[in-house]
């Protein structure tokens, strides 16, 4: 692969206002030093950032679902994308696989490090402006950058960790990889670093419809970000600390009708989502994904677990975010306008810009609530499930569990129903198998294989015995273009065809 797969020729994307943030037209400009003169031009390789990280949704969805146990795949013939995704769900992941390439991942981070780099440069060429204004895009830039490595980390483990921009393909970019503790390390200094200039929002076109504020990071954007790093990490207390400053802002709550995270989006509990906007020609493929011969189901373990709280009034399983329809479990969440009953319409064809969320408060809350489990507060934990609950319209509290490993499924079947397919299943469940050296392995393990034919049940169980294929293998084309890259352990006797 060319170096530019990795690293990218960066798009230079221009825009009439803050309030247009959206609005982009790329003028396929190469990010080099000779570009940066005016705030303007910072900006713009800034909201390109935001753009590549739209193009990359397909693998962040791949990545943090179809190894878990929420969705089912079907139509796998389909397609090379669905064949390949399959491959990753039964265990068999070659290096070759389209989804173990990291350039989209790689691409953000290169324009998050020319931001980073030039930009303060720029203050000193063009008068008006300022330093504040230069400190919140970089905010912005560090945000983009330690989200995109997050995800390198939990997908990879050790990558190449990059601080300075990639701008000439002549250059020779060959970098080894770095312990992903050690990144997520990096990623916390400089998300803590990045809070003190960080907006609390941004001003807005249509306050209804707050796609800036929700669409660029915030103060409570890289809050969010470090809860769930402190998470991974095991830092419970800086991890319920960063929850509190996003609960306390009061800039977001959980609001009643839970399908309006959805349709519209952008919702009052939205921290952050990746943004598209049909008036501006910025579509997704979701139709394909869930509606027209769907790539993606519900499984029956979703099925299963909402079965548990279906009975109780919760409006999250059936008709919220999946139809039972026959044998076609359709993830209405993504294709509704509200919850589904006869009257109520799909999207049209012009409404496939349907925002993916990385972020918001149902989220936040129950990171906290896997944190107060993990330093012994279950009486506080299952608070906040029964807020969650509450809020999906179940009757009845839910009581403490005796033990640590019976709070923490729990939580973790509350997680599966309130962010069912929003790109967190295998993620949670890593995280939490992986705890004082895969503590709970054999319970990552039982889920996982819970959506695996009986036929591969055995070979499955022991691929996922070994704890270096939790993660995915360099793609081939990135060991080619980068000769101190080593495969990762679990592949490198798999060979590399």
């Amino acid at each position: 692969m060319r170096k530019a797969l990795l690293f990218g020729m960066v798009f230079l994307l221009s825009f009439t206002s803050c309030n247009d943030w959206l609005e982009l037209y790329p003028e396929n400009a190469q990010v080099a030093s000779q570009y940066w003169e005016t705030k303007a031009d910072v900006e713009a390789v800034l909201s390109a950032g935001y753009v590549r990280l739209r193009g990359s949704v397909d693998k962040l969805f791949v990545w943090g679902e179809v190894r878990g146990n929420g969705i089912a795949l079907f139509n796998i013939g389909q397609d090379d994308n669905t064949r390949a995704a399959q491959r990753i769900r039964s265990m068999d992941i070659l290096p070759s696989n389209p989804y173990a390439k990291w350039g989209e991942m790689y691409q953000v981070i290169n324009i998050a490090n020319s931001v980073i780099k030039y930009g303060p440069e720029v203050v000193e060429m063009d008068d008006s402006f300022t330093n504040e204004e230069l400190n919140s895009f970089l905010s912005e830039a560090y945000f983009l950058r330690s989200l995109a490595y997050f995800y390198l980390v939990r997908t990879y483990r050790d990558v190449p960790y990059i601080t300075q921009p990639y701008v000439n393909d002549d250059e020779k970019f060959e970098v080894e990889k770095t312990a992903g503790d050690l990144i997520l390390n990096y990623l916390v200094d400089d998300l803590e670093k990045a809070l003190v200039a960080a907006k609390e929002f941004f001003p807005e076109v249509d306050n209804e419809h707050p796609m800036n504020t929700k669409g660029r990071a915030t103060k409570w954007t890289i809050h969010a970000l470090l809860a769930d790093i402190y998470l991974w990490q095991g830092n419970y207390e800086a991890c319920m600390t960063a929850c509190d400053h996003i609960v306390d802002s009061r800039r977001v709550g959980l609001i009643s009708n839970w399908f309006l995270n959805f349709f519209p989006g952008n919702s009052n509990e939205s921290i952050f989502e990746i943004q598209y906007s049909y008036d501006r020609g910025q579509t997704n493929g979701f139709a394909d994904w869930f509606d027209v011969s769907p790539r993606y189901l519900a499984s029956l373990p979703t099925v299963q677990v909402f079965s548990e709280t279906q009975g109780f009034g919760d409006v999250r399983g059936v008709n919220g975010s999946f139809l039972m329809d026959g044998s076609t479990l359709g993830i209405w969440k993504y294709m509704g306008l509200d919850y589904y009953d006869v009257s109520t319409a799909k999207r049209s064809s012009i409404q496939n810009d349907q925002n993916f969320i990385v972020y918001r408060l149902a989220d936040i809350l129950l990171m906290k609530a896997e944190a107060l489990v993990m330093t012994e507060n279950f009486e506080a934990a299952i608070g906040i499930l029964n807020q969650i609950r509450a809020r999906a319209g179940i009757e009845g509290d839910l009581n403490p569990a005796a033990t640590e490993f019976e709070m923490l499924q729990l939580v973790m079947k509350e997680r599966h129903r309130e962010l069912f397919a929003e790109g967190k299943r295998w993620f949670d469940l890593l995280r939490v198998a992986k705890r004082d050296d895969y503590r709970y392995l054999n319970y990552l393990i039982q889920e996982v294989t819970s959506v695996v034919p009986l036929s591969s049940l055995a070979i499955v169980s022991s691929k996922l015995m070994n704890t270096d294929s939790h993660y995915l293998p360099i793609h081939q084309d990135e060991l080619n273009a980068n000769q101190l890259l080593i495969q990762n352990p679990y592949y490198s006797n798999l060979g590399n065809q």
